[in-house]
């Protein structure tokens, strides 16, 4: 450091805020010098030296637990991955990613070797299957966050933050909307792969307004969610007991490979059957037509928890236990 800042007529401390990408405490002129410094003697800085410096390893882990390998094709997964990683490069952190099945867990390194400041969680399995598995990242001492759960407990401590969105609230728009356009009968498709709490909760809000409003519900299960597996278990379905009035994806992929078996058996939407999907990331309005569906903050929920980490680490306390952030009904062409 001191070389780079004798090169660039610079103070240490100038090219360490640089490093640290500090950048308003110096002119574009002096930013420019010290960039050149850097380049010409291609300095980097020592991550061992300054973690034993500091007691930190400016890293924090994220560990999705889906029984699938290909976790990041998961539209919400990716959408958190990319919020978080995002916050924490921004600060100077670096993210440490690792999918991994319920089974293989205590194979993960982040587990086993503790290189990280913190870690990051996304488990799926039934609730008893991640208070268990969030007991064992709890005997780690680090600060975690849970994302998507609504309430969960393990037995090692409460340095512990929930983020999620209010999927409940998700289903009931749902649910309101396409009762309020006549639907008595309401088929919901879902992954039976994994267990989702978020899920779980979409359900609940759907099944809690139909109830309500004396109307009737059935679940189709259909594997991993891939394509061909959603298409064959509505298939099956509608043979077994009929076209229903609406059919609810619980992601927006889902809601599109039934848009595109309804349209190859000949059966008109919205006009014959409704359709909803869930999530409202990008690609889904390029459907046709347009899902009705709900948007999730996925981005932002991973921005949030990447930024309440970093503030964990500075001040050693989460600001909130649990931070909800809401959803918003998007009214398509299919319903």
């Amino acid at each position: 450091m001191q070389e780079v800042a004798n090169r660039a007529g610079v103070s240490p401390m100038t090219v360490s805020n640089f490093i640290n990408d500090k950048f308003q405490f110096m002119s574009a002129a002096t930013r420019q010098r010290v960039a050149a410094a850097v380049a010409d003697l291609n300095y980097r800085p020592d991550t061992a030296g300054r973690s034993l410096r500091s007691a930190r390893h400016k890293s924090i882990g994220m560990i999705v637990v889906d029984e699938s390998p290909l976790y990041l094709s998961d539209g919400s997964t990716t959408q958190v991955v990319s919020g978080l990683g995002n916050a924490l490069n921004a600060e100077g952190y670096t993210l440490q990613l690792e999918g991994l099945r319920a089974r293989d867990l205590e194979t993960s390194s982040l587990l086993r070797l503790v290189r990280t400041d913190g870690v990051c969680l996304m488990l799926s399995g039934k609730p008893a299957q991640r208070r268990a598995m969030l007991a064992s990242f709890q005997r780690l001492n680090q600060p975690l966050i849970v994302f998507y759960e609504r309430s969960i407990k393990g037995d090692g401590g409460g340095d512990l933050c929930l983020v999620r969105q209010d999927d409940g609230q998700g289903g009931i728009l749902l649910a309101e909307h396409l009762i309020e356009r006549g639907a008595r009968r309401i088929m919901i498709v879902k992954i039976v792969l994994n267990q989702w709490s978020s899920v779980d909760e979409r359900i609940r809000g759907i099944r809690s307004v139909a109830a309500k409003r004396g109307r009737q519900v059935e679940i189709v299960g259909c594997g991993g969610g891939a394509f061909d597996e959603v298409q064959a278990a509505v298939d099956e379905a509608i043979s077994e007991s009929g076209l229903p009035d609406a059919i609810m994806a619980t992601t927006d992929q889902m809601g599109i490979a039934i848009l595109k078996l309804l349209k190859a058996k000949g059966i008109e939407v919205p006009k014959q059957v409704m359709v909803t999907g869930y999530n409202a990331f990008e690609f889904w309005r390029l459907s046709d037509p347009v899902l009705t569906t709900v948007r999730s903050p996925g981005y932002e929920l991973g921005q949030v928890a990447g930024r309440e980490m970093i503030r964990r680490l500075e001040t050693g306390a989460f600001e909130k236990p649990v931070i909800k952030l809401p959803v918003e009904l998007v009214v398509g062409e299919t319903t």
